[in-house]
This record gives structure tokens, sequence and C-alpha cells, in this order.
């Protein structure tokens, strides 16, 4: 009787500790050039000029319940993104911009065989000299993890965390990487 309970706990915990949740990963969530999906930059004027500033928002896992994404975890990945694509500033003094991200929802489904997640990020870019807001915008992308990508229905929800804040940052890139700025003369 007391062997029995004891396999009977020990394989309850098994399906627990796989069916725990677990955080959406920054590298994952990063935009890497070879993946061919940002534009290249050139010499913009964004170029090694972004500085992340603050990032809000985001919402930490529970391991009980569903694969989030977390704000600290989306501010590395957004950094990490824009050191790829060559707009990352050396320091956080030298950037000639300074971006601000707000991680406002993810929109997840409770279950499913096809898991769509849709991230929305509010992202403005100051220009560091003026305080003038240069470009402003609610960026919203969705992502599709299926079967395929993952058997099991949390790990396919990560994924579609994953995929939709990558999405996201990537949007942001290729759109500030096509800003035209007005000329203006700054002293250095």
């Amino acid at each position: 009787m007391a062997s029995s309970l004891i396999k009977s706990l020990a394989l309850a915990s098994i399906f627990v500790m796989a069916g725990c949740a677990s955080p959406a990963r920054v590298d994952q969530m990063t935009v890497f050039p070879e993946s061919g999906i940002i534009r290249t930059v050139g010499n913009g004027p964004f170029r090694a000029n972004v500085t992340v500033m603050d990032v809000t928002g985001g919402k930490e896992t529970n391991p009980m319940w569903k694969s989030n994404v977390g704000g600290r975890d989306f501010e590395q990945a957004l950094e990490a993104s824009l050191k790829a694509a060559g707009l990352l500033a050396g320091n956080r003094q030298a950037g000639k911009y300074h971006l601000k991200a707000d991680l406002s929802k993810m929109d997840q489904p409770f279950a499913g065989f096809d898991m769509t997640v849709t991230a929305a990020v509010r992202y403005e870019l100051v220009e560091k000299s003026t305080g003038k807001s240069i470009f402003s915008k609610d960026i919203i992308t969705p992502y599709t993890a299926t079967v395929s990508d993952a058997l099991m229905g949390m790990e396919r929800l990560k994924i579609a965390n994953e995929g939709a804040a990558r999405s996201n940052i990537n949007q942001f890139i290729n759109e500030i990487s096509v800003l035209n700025l007005p000329k203006i003369s700054i002293k250095d």
C-alpha cells in the first residue's frame, strides 16, 4: 500500500514538473541580422545612437500557471536586438536618441492546438538634445505556434510569446530604419 502511494506521488510530481510553465527566453525574443528579417540600417542617424532608457510592462511567469514575457527579459531582448542591428549606443550617455518601450499587452489563448499570441508595445524615441519625440507608435504583432513547433501546450505558448515579442521588436527596428529625420544641425 505504502509503495503504491509513493509511486503515485512520484508519478504525480513528474506530471506537475512536466507541466510547469517557463518564461520566454531572451535569446528567442532577440532579432539577429542573420535571420534575414532585420533591414540593413546602414549609416543612418540611429546607427550606434539609440539608448534604451525605460522599459515598462510585461508580466513575470508563474510556473504553476502559464508562460509570460517579463519586462526585464523584454528589455534585454530589445537591447540585444538593437545591438545586433548596429543601433545601440556604446553606453547610456553616448546615445543621441532615448528609447522608451511599454509592453502593454500580450494577448494569449487559454488553450488550443495552434496558439496565437499578440504583443502590443508602445515605442517612443526621443531626441536627447531637444527632448522632442521623433517616433511614437503602438506596434501590434501576432505570432502563431503550432503543434509541429511543440507537442506540449505550455511550450507552444512560450514559443508563441517569444515569437510575438521578436516580431514586435523586428517591426520596430524596420520602421525606424527607414524613418526620415529632418536635417538638423546638432552641435556636439
